[in-house]
């Protein structure tokens, strides 16, 4: 299996990040089971990386 690179693995990071923040600065966000999108948004994000890298 395909090591990711530092240089990517900081990429991911920031992207994941952006959109946490971005996520949470919407009110209301911290109520609720409405969290669920958005850790489904990361780990879908995380895997298709991860595909990619595998494959490429």
């Amino acid at each position: 299996m395909a090591e990711l690179s530092p240089r990517l693995r900081d990429e991911i990071d920031d992207q994941v990040a952006e959109a946490l923040d971005a996520y949470l600065a919407e009110p209301g966000r911290l109520r609720g089971p409405r969290l669920w999108p958005l850790w489904l948004a990361i780990v879908l994000t995380n895997v298709a990386w991860l595909v990619a890298v595998v494959r490429g």
